[in-house]
């Protein structure tokens, strides 16, 4: 990042950090991992779409570990002009595949 560009600031909501706190095996950890990152790549992951015009939402999923589950996070981008602007980590939620849960 050079001089003249502004940070990225992201910020996880105390819902989504509740829901990691209840997830327990390190997701916390994992999710302030992806925070940090998303403040250097703030379009990460899949842009998803949003009922609100302008809103940009972004999903992107956390590989699981020994010990917790693979994790889909949604996070919003919220970057009106001029940009760059702030990320809100807003949902974190096990990934539950066919047949099988992640038993949360």
């Amino acid at each position: 990042m050079n001089d003249d560009q502004q940070a990225v600031v992201a910020e996880i909501t105390s819902e989504a950090r509740a829901r990691c706190l209840a997830l327990g095996h390190g997701t916390l950890e994992a999710v302030e991992s992806l925070r940090a990152e998303l403040e250097k790549n703030p379009t990460l992951g899949r842009r998803a779409q949003s009922a609100l015009g302008g809103m940009k939402i972004h999903t992107t999923r956390l590989e699981g570990t020994g010990v917790r589950p693979a994790l889909t996070v949604t996070y919003v981008y919220d970057a009106p002009p001029p940009e760059p602007g702030l990320i809100r980590i807003a949902l974190v939620s096990p990934v539950r595949f066919a047949g099988g849960g992640a038993g949360l």
